[in-house]
This record gives C-alpha cells, sequence and structure tokens, in this order.
C-alpha cells in the first residue's frame, strides 16, 4: 500500500471512484402545466324555416379521455325496415379554450355497442368534426354548436 498526499491511501486492487452530479437549473427548464380537461356540451340543431330548432340530442365530450360513444334512433334505411339504433363514437376529442372550439375524430355509424367500441379503438373509417361556440356547423342533415364548456 502507497501512501499519497497526507491521508490518502491508495490500494492497488482496489479503485473508487466517485461521480458528482450538479443539479439542473430550474429556470432553463419551467414546470409544464397540465393540459386542462374539459367536458363540452355540444348541441344538435335543425334549420327550420330561417331558425335553427334543439334536437335535444346534446352529445357530451371529456378532452384527453378515450373513445366516447353515444346512439342514436335512425328510420329505417338499407340494413333495417324500421327504426333502430346507430352508434357512433369519438375519440382524439380537443378543446381550444382561445377560439372555443371542440375537434375530434367521430366513427360509425355502427349498429352495436361492441362493434362501434372496436371500430373506434381500431381507428378505423374516421371523420373530423369541429364545432363552436358561435357558428352553426353543418354535420350531414344536422348543425352542431357549443351549448357549454366546464373545465373538470
Amino acid at each position: 500500500m502507497k501512501r499519497i498526499a497526507r491521508n490518502l491511501l491508495i490500494f492497488p486492487s482496489l479503485a473508487l471512484f466517485v461521480l458528482a452530479c450538479e443539479k439542473e437549473d430550474d429556470s432553463t427548464n419551467p414546470p409544464v402545466e397540465p393540459t386542462p380537461t374539459y367536458r363540452i356540451t355540444v348541441g344538435v340543431f335543425i334549420l327550420d324555416g330561417g331558425d335553427y330548432t334543439d334536437q335535444n340530442k346534446d352529445l357530451v365530450f371529456d378532452t384527453q379521455e378515450g373513445c366516447q360513444s353515444w346512439s342514436r334512433t335512425a328510420q329505417a334505411d338499407a340494413h333495417s325496415s324500421s327504426a333502430h339504433l346507430h352508434f357512433n363514437a369519438a375519440k382524439n376529442t380537443s378543446y381550444d379554450n382561445a377560439s372555443e372550439t371542440i375537434a375530434w375524430m367521430e366513427y360509425g355509424p355502427e349498429l352495436d355497442q361492441p362493434s362501434i367500441d372496436a371500430t373506434c379503438n381500431a381507428g378505423n373509417n374516421g371523420a373530423p368534426k369541429t364545432a363552436n361556440k358561435t357558428d352553426y356547423t353543418a354535420d350531414k342533415n344536422f348543425f352542431l354548436r357549443i351549448k357549454s364548456v366546464e373545465e373538470l
């Protein structure tokens, strides 16, 4: 064993290394604010004689949620001769508080809940949709407009 300096001993078969980490300066990395979660209620309207009439079939979306589904009664069509349910779903729902606009990817319709769940989860054949607080946005035979926004 050799003596180096005053009180430092070096053993030939043992070497000890100490690494020190410097703490990062937090002023250069400000904390990331979490994205707020919103619950947005979108009204469904028809245009009747120049006036928009609420159909009382609101769509309610929570941002930052996965697939969110709903059903509506559809009239007779190619796959049923009587009224029946159609299922739709939305995902990738976001809300821009500055422009008061919601956007989502919509899937469906499907004829049952398991089918719409599978379609939405797979992301097959989605259609981009938007609505805002000031305008009525055409969506097939209906018009959409945000009725309320709640930060959760």
